[in-house]
């Protein structure tokens, strides 16, 4: 690809996969709005139905990448749903177990199962190869935003 071309497409890269994130996270708020739940709150739904109960508010935090009063809002208005109860940590008094209420785990199988209908219509026509490729440059790229060695990150020179 010419330098002319590779700036161009590296100067629009972020964008577009800003653009693409904010518009696959429509496609699940739209399949998820006759359960009432917005980003903001499916989210949440999602990372506790995937992680192992009961999980810490801080790791709840981390694992969203938000700041922490904007999750214990979230979990304020969860828990007011019937969702989500917080519990102390027994081993951390400073910190507090959050786990999805039988209602909640309902819940996050609807988003769950919702995400992945996403996936599987925004995917169709993506090669298994294409995926994975894709899949290997967002690791580079993470790997890069930490200021770490990517996974199978090949030197210069060597294709």
């Amino acid at each position: 690809m010419p330098d002319l071309e590779r700036n161009e497409k590296e100067l629009s890269f972020g964008r577009r996969l800003a653009r693409l994130g904010a518009a696959w996270r429509r496609q699940v708020d739209h399949d998820l709005r006759d359960y009432g739940l917005t980003e903001a709150t499916w989210r949440p739904v999602l990372y506790l139905g995937l992680l192992p109960p009961p999980v810490r508010q801080t790791d709840l935090v981390r694992a969203l990448e938000i700041e922490a009063p904007s999750v214990a809002r979230l979990l304020d208005v969860l828990e007011r749903r019937d969702l989500v109860f917080r519990s102390p940590d027994r081993e951390d008094k400073r910190s507090k177990l959050v786990s999805l209420t039988e209602k909640g785990e309902w819940t996050a199988r609807q988003v769950r199962h919702a995400v992945e209908a996403v996936s599987s219509r925004l995917l169709h026509g993506i090669s298994t190869p294409e995926l994975l490729a894709c899949y290997s440059v967002f690791e580079r790229i993470e790997a890069n935003l930490c200021g770490r060695p990517a996974p199978h990150a090949r030197g210069p020179g060597q294709p």
